[in-house]
């Protein structure tokens, strides 16, 4: 009934697998540890590269409603901490306009994400010879995420492309 072929290959799969699981766990680690380290560097980066705006730490005087009772008659003041309209936009980037700080920014953003999702993967790879299907369907999400993302990303920069060469071609009628 059994060969001695058909009793090895399942020890060979179990011992493919407890080595893919015993790589992946190592592999989680190291990515986990260089994702923090990314992580707080683009995080210190940016911080030290920030500028102030105008009403930045100001107490700026603007018609809120403050409650129920005395809602629209009186003035109410609030502290701008942080100015919420400095942000990269991809048109900046792809025009050029972006400045290199802003640049190195957006791609330590990217590695961040690529580094995350990377431990993500690894980290259900460590699940494999436990809980194969389980470990199959969360491999499965995660790629559809990857996947939505890379493309959301891709799609904008060739929406900003267009909008740049549409803007190129009306600057050359004209």
């Amino acid at each position: 009934m059994y060969t001695d072929r058909n009793v090895r290959a399942p020890q060979i799969v179990d011992t493919f697998l407890t080595r893919v699981a015993n790589f992946s766990e190592t592999a989680m680690w190291v990515v986990g540890v260089l994702f923090v380290v990314e992580f707080v560097a683009v995080f210190i980066y940016t911080y030290r590269a920030g500028t102030a705006d105008e009403e930045e730490r100001h107490v700026m005087t603007r018609r809120a409603r403050l409650s129920g009772l005395i809602a629209g008659r009186y003035w109410s003041k609030s502290k701008v901490l942080v100015s919420r309209s400095g942000y990269i936009s991809e048109m900046s980037l792809i025009d050029g306009t972006a400045t290199k700080t802003e640049r190195l920014i957006v791609h330590g953003i990217k590695v961040a994400f690529l580094l995350f999702w990377l431990a993500f993967v690894f980290g259900i790879l460590t699940l494999l010879p436990s809980e194969p299907g389980v470990a199959l369907a969360m491999l499965f999400i995660m790629l559809c995420i990857f996947y939505c993302t890379v493309t959301a990303i891709r799609r904008s920069r060739a929406d900003a492309l267009r909008k740049l060469a549409e803007k190129q071609a009306c600057r050359k009628t004209t």
